[in-house]
């Protein structure tokens, strides 16, 4: 313990914790071209740890002192990819139930977490409270960083290493390593407050989303010109490249339609990928659909194969692990876009059911799914949905107060357009309101979630319409 003395008292790094080993993983392309490959970084065991460690003392700060943006969705207990997908959707059908026009700008940052500059980054966490130890501590973990490309090969049926000589790192955060992805959000945390004026930022880390809403065509384009500039502006300032040709745009018109098509100088799609889910300017979400088909099928094959040569219980942990955590990606934004899409996504679910509970294509797996305790897409989506409008959204705390049978329920906006009612929080307040009476009573407890499962179970819901006649 004497060794590691200094890195709580004096906030000191430890030197033989800064090295990296690189090892260059090919994705796929020619093997002797440099741009086929993906570079994987060891850090050691023991610097994790101790990241760890400080990374929850800086959560604690963050979160006593309320200094991380609302816009940022990264990293954070509470917050998640699913968290910047429904706030994203939500935004741009509450503005057009409200007839505006609303242009997403979908930014491409060159190597963000390659190009951190430390000197900046210091300065902004002091601003944020964190000094003395602590600052010192991080400036430590930053600078002298070290790195070497080591490479196995064999030849002659003999393994070998080859390495490259050491090389210094003076700006970025450790590939890897657990504090990195934080430290970039702190660097970006002002960000949507500098852009306030003319657009809403929506962050994961570095996937940044700006959202432009106007009603008349003038204004949006206006917005979104200054929006662009100002964030190239931001980028100067803290030495980040924005990579305009990777930027892409998509608009989606209200109910009066106005002449907008985009700016030049960026990519304008119909459709276009945030956070690995397809968002087209319908929000029809066919294309995902489309490519989580093609997953799903793979998936399917995969359990064909494990299950004739592995037991049971291997074949369903592979079902969760390679189906369902597909499945579940997205799930609350997409899971009501269409009956087509859901019965098309069924129909995969329902053949790896039958895989593992080795039935014909000529049995019911109805009843299936509850024996082997899984959920339909259909059952998975209506719970997710029901948790997450609980627990994420304060604002639902008050129901009915009125004294009927009804008392329990959520109250529903009032609204103009069929869209609205394909928000998550809309449509997770109408399920929640359809559940059984006791079911409702137990929102509050520890074991709501698993109530909900237990009792869904039971449904193997097929439809949403079946949910809504149980």
């Amino acid at each position: 313990m004497s060794h590691n003395q200094p890195i709580i008292s004096q906030g000191v790094f430890p030197m033989k914790l800064k090295l990296a080993k690189v090892f260059p993983k090919r994705k796929k392309g020619s093997e002797t071209s440099v741009e086929n490959y993906r570079p994987i970084s060891i850090l050691p065991t023991i610097s994790k740890i101790i990241e760890k460690i400080l990374l929850n003392q800086l959560i604690t700060h963050l979160s006593t002192h309320d200094i991380l943006t609302a816009q940022q969705h990264g990293f954070f207990r509470g917050r998640s990819t699913t968290t910047a997908l429904v706030q994203l959707t939500e935004f741009i059908i509450d503005q057009l139930e409200e007839g505006t026009t609303v242009t997403a700008m979908l930014l491409d940052f060159s190597k963000a977490f390659d190009s951190l500059n430390h000197t900046l980054l210091l300065q902004k966490v002091s601003y944020m409270g964190i000094r003395g130890i602590s600052q010192n501590w991080l400036a430590s973990y930053l600078k002298d960083r070290q790195q070497l490309v080591e490479v196995n090969y064999s030849t002659k049926n003999t393994s070998l290493k080859a390495r490259s000589s050491l090389r210094h790192i003076n700006t970025g955060v450790p590939q890897g390593s657990i504090l990195g992805p934080v430290l970039f959000i702190l660097l970006t945390n002002d960000l949507p407050s500098y852009l306030c004026n003319w657009a809403q930022a929506m962050l994961y880390a570095d996937d940044t989303a700006l959202l432009v809403a106007r009603k008349d065509a003038t204004s949006l384009e206006t917005n979104s010109f200054i929006a662009l500039n100002m964030t190239k502006q931001y980028c100067q300032l803290n030495d980040l490249v924005l990579n305009e040709s990777k930027t892409q745009q998509l608009t989606w018109k209200g109910r009066r339609t106005i002449d907008y098509n985009g700016l030049p100088e960026i990519n304008q799609e119909n459709e276009a990928k945030y956070l690995c889910i397809t968002i087209d300017d319908k929000l029809s979400w066919n294309s995902h659909i489309d490519e989580l088909c093609n997953k799903l099928n793979s998936c399917v094959y995969a359990l064909k194969r494990i299950k004739s040569t592995c037991n049971n219980h291997t074949a369903k942990t592979a079902y969760f692990s390679l189906f369902e955590s597909h499945l579940r990606y997205g799930l609350i934004v997409w899971g009501n876009s269409s009956t087509r899409n859901r019965e098309r996504i069924l129909v995969l679910q329902k053949k790896a059911i039958r895989i593992l509970a080795g039935l014909t294509l000529q049995d019911s797996c109805r009843h299936a799914f509850e024996e082997l305790g899984i959920l339909t897409v259909v059952s998975l989506y209506i719970s997710e949905t029901i948790c997450f409008t609980i627990t994420q959204n304060p604002d639902l705390g008050e129901t009915h107060s009125y004294n009927t049978r009804n008392a329990d329920n959520f109250a529903l906006p009032i609204h103009h357009l069929t869209l609205f009612e394909k928000k998550p929080t809309y449509i997770g307040r109408k399920l929640f309101n359809s559940l059984p009476e006791d079911l409702k009573r137990r929102r509050e407890g520890k074991n709501f979630k698993t109530a909900l499962k237990t009792w869904l179970l039971t449904k193997s819901l097929y439809t949403i319409e079946e949910f809504f006649n149980a």
